[in-house]
């Protein structure tokens, strides 16, 4: 929660983060020893106009951040405070195109947007997406703004040839900021267009994306600070002289800052709408089979990791579904204590819950969902608790192909929403066989843009040891008496999942 005011805070510095998240942006205001002084949050929507069409509308979300980073400035303000800079995250993948005047003439084709499928899965099939992977460190698939350029090529050449640039949405508000097309170079890896070996855009990417550098934002360190602000700007954030806007990274790679996993052993693991699980690395690692990505974290070192796509989006399809007698707030609460009340390996029923296909370590946008071993004895709450534990097993086979190329893990930091449920945090640190930690700061993006920020203009010399010293939960063991039925419940899963790839394949 937020700190009253005090008469120190007006002598300590002050640092903004803004996470543009899938579904809402977060504003959080941090002082240098991580302390929370105010936070807000707007929520806005997808839009699915058809199947396979997920958008959202790039003003909307503009105005919704730049309302509620109002609030949160002028509490700032009252509490005696100036912001010294303001640090951006924000979601992955997303594509926008701009006119001249970088208006944007389409709405934002978000990460969850599958109408580029047949393009990736070609390009997976006939080797294409693995010498990709290569080059770039993207493992080829839909949410790629790589194969979502060559689908408008391909299938709308009207908006394609009348788009100047194709931007991702902190680009445009740096842009409405500063008067500058820049890209950092952790949203710029997520695009597939970036190479993983030098921080530049790929040549052989771009030719099959069919756009030049000059349709895409400059790319430029994290660490970037730019202080000169468009006057209207200036004016309507009454911004003091000097404060900096710091371009940061991704949500993924300011999750690892903003919970501190930088420590040899620490494996950062979300779970929201959808999971990953990353490890900060110094060098670039490549899997051999493309299962895992290899992003730029910051100036200096890069998160290894995988997504997937079905965490609570699969959840609230089984919770809506079985608890639908229920409010829709309430249905997470309701469904956890039937989850708690059945034994581990849920009677030997598996939840595949990939309804929107899956990430890593498969990559298959085809793949679908199934209730396996289901029979007569299986009640609400069986079915309730496979699907919690099929959530925590398919981030445990992300981790498996993770650990392959960035070592095993001696303890896991949480972030994300499910993971601030008892029964999630146990679950998790029984699988993994791990302790499961969940630091104080629960807005671990926001929190790492802030931090990083501070970093770059020399507030701070080391973002991630600030969040560390934010501290932590005390951490949930595994419990020997679990782990045994977890180890033969996981096993069913790959088992069964080994089997659906074949259907799907």
């Amino acid at each position: 929660m937020p700190n009253p005011p005090d008469a120190a805070e007006a002598a300590e510095p002050v640092f903004v983060g803004i996470d543009l998240g899938t579904s809402a942006v977060k504003v959080l205001a941090v002082t240098t020893s991580g302390r929370e002084l105010t936070a807000g949050a707007e929520f806005y929507g997808l839009l699915t106009p058809q199947p396979d069409f997920v958008e959202q509308n790039a003003d909307d979300i503009y105005n919704a951040t730049m309302r509620v980073l109002e609030r949160v400035l002028a509490d700032v303000r009252q509490r005696g405070s100036q912001v010294s800079a303001i640090g951006f995250s924000s979601a992955m993948h997303g594509v926008l195109a701009v006119d001249a005047r970088g208006e944007p003439i389409s709405n934002v084709i978000t990460w969850l947007d599958r109408r580029s499928a047949a393009i990736a899965d070609g390009w997976r099939a006939d080797g294409t997406g693995l010498d990709l992977y290569r080059r770039t460190g993207a493992p080829t698939h839909p949410m790629l703004p790589l194969t979502k350029l060559r689908w408008l090529r391909e299938n709308d050449p009207d908006l394609f040839g009348r788009a100047a640039r194709f931007i991702g949405l902190k680009e445009l508000f740096v842009f409405r900021w500063t008067g500058e097309w820049l890209v950092d170079w952790g949203l710029a890896a997520a695009t597939g267009l970036f190479s993983v070996h030098a921080p530049e855009w790929d040549g052989r990417a771009l030719e099959l994306a069919c756009v030049t550098p000059e349709r895409l934002s400059r790319p430029a360190p994290p660490s970037t600070a730019l202080r000169t602000f468009r006057a209207e700007i200036a004016r309507e954030l009454r911004l003091a002289p000097g404060c900096a806007v710091v371009l940061a990274s991704s949500d993924g790679a300011l999750a690892n800052i903003g919970i501190g996993a930088s420590l040899a052993g620490d494996l950062a693991l979300t779970l929201g709408t959808s999971g990953a699980i990353r490890v900060l690395v110094d060098a670039p690692s490549l899997d051999a089979a493309g299962r895992t990505f290899c992003y730029y974290a910051d100036d200096t070192r890069y998160i290894v990791g995988g997504p997937t796509s079905s965490a609570g989006a699969a959840l609230d399809w089984i919770f809506a579904l079985l608890l639908d007698e229920l409010p829709k707030d309430e249905r997470f609460a309701r469904a956890a204590e039937l989850a708690a009340g059945v034994a581990p390996g849920a009677g030997g029923l598996v939840v595949l819950p990939f309804l929107s296909g899956e990430r890593a370590p498969y990559w298959r946008s085809s793949l679908r969902g199934a209730f396996e071993g289901l029979d007569l004895s299986h009640d609400r709450a069986t079915i309730v608790r496979a699907g919690f534990e099929g959530v925590v097993f398919g981030m445990n086979a992300v981790y498996e192909a993770v650990k392959t190329t960035a070592g095993v893990a001696q303890r896991l930091l949480l972030s994300g929403g499910l993971t601030r449920a008892p029964l999630v945090r146990t679950l998790l640190a029984d699988v993994f066989g791990l302790p499961a930690v969940q630091p104080h700061q629960q807005e671990a993006s926001a929190f790492g843009a802030a931090l990083l920020a501070a970093q770059a203009i020399g507030a701070i010399a080391d973002a991630t040891a600030s969040a560390r010293a934010a501290g932590y939960d005390e951490p949930t063991q595994p419990q020997p008496a679990t782990q045994a039925a977890y180890r033969d419940a996981y096993a069913r899963y790959t088992r069964f999942v080994a089997a659906h790839l074949e259907l799907y394949a």
